[in-house]
């Protein structure tokens, strides 16, 4: 049985959103999920629901990982935030683990999400996602 998985997408790209969904529904989780792309969606996003995990990518049109990360922490800083970038320095990736995000995956490694986030996961929340279930949203 697939484990319940509520997660927050800022990316701008719905493709790679899917690819990302994808990839956590192989790795055993039922995904409930909202993809948005602006700072102020990520506030109504935050004040809406509670998330068990907040996957970004690190540069977007509207807003990049550094200022979602900031965001995140003054709502909500024991929500697991991980970014997922198909392009990122080391000294950024550096950084942003520094500043408080949780980990990096490349999108052409995908493979390594579902780990990272299952121990994120696990040290949050004793290894459990939420299981409230909600309708999927996509924007």
């Amino acid at each position: 049985m697939a484990e319940q998985l509520c997660a927050l997408l800022i990316e701008d790209s719905e493709d790679d959103a899917i690819l990302i969904v994808n990839e956590l529904k192989n790795g055993g989780f039922e995904v409930d999920y909202e993809r948005i792309d602006t700072s102020d969606a990520i506030e109504k996003a935050l004040s809406r629901r509670e998330w068990d995990i907040i996957l970004c990518d690190h540069a977007m049109p509207h807003i990049c990982a550094p200022e979602a990360l900031q965001i995140v922490h003054k709502r909500n800083p024991e929500t697991p935030f991980i970014i997922v970038s198909g392009w990122i320095t080391d000294d950024l990736a550096d950084a942003s683990l520094k500043s408080g995000a949780r980990a990096f995956v490349r999108k052409n490694n995908l493979k390594e999400l579902v780990p990272a986030i299952r121990k994120e996961l696990k040290k949050s929340k004793g290894g459990k996602p939420r299981a409230k279930a909600a309708k999927k949203k996509k924007r």
